[in-house]
């Protein structure tokens, strides 16, 4: 009955079951649990990425917001994870506006050309090349 109570409020995150032990991490200040970038980025990449900060998302969260804001953040390894995220890439028009809008637009050629050569990618339409 506590525990439950506790769950409600957001105070306890409940690991493992089945033939894995059951484990309860109790805390004293709810943790809300991410739906941003870093959730996305290493649910499709094969190399994951620990989060260098905690992104909330209210609504839906594409895979062209994730490119757009793999590009705004910029290193290495974060723009080695997103190449993989052309993969599910469905609304082109889309992924098209939001780099002219943030002016990424070359960058956005850059990496997809990288990630033509190393992973197996959609063809872009000839209308963005």
């Amino acid at each position: 009955m506590r525990l439950h109570r506790l769950r409600q409020r957001g105070l306890v995150e409940t690991s493992g079951g089945g033939r894995i032990p059951r484990i309860y991490t109790i805390t004293t200040t709810p943790v809300r649990p991410t739906n941003g970038f870093y959730d996305l980025v290493n649910r499709y990449a094969p190399e994951k990425i620990v989060p260098g900060f905690a992104h909330y998302v209210h609504g839906r969260y594409t895979t062209e917001q994730a490119i757009i804001d793999g590009l705004r953040l910029g290193d290495a390894r974060t723009l080695d994870a997103t190449k993989h995220l052309f993969r599910h890439v469905t609304d082109w028009k889309r992924l098209f506006a939001l780099a002219q809008a943030y002016g990424l637009e070359t960058q956005l050629h850059a990496l997809y050309g990288k990630a033509r050569q190393e992973t197996r990618v959609r063809r872009m339409p000839a209308r963005y090349a």
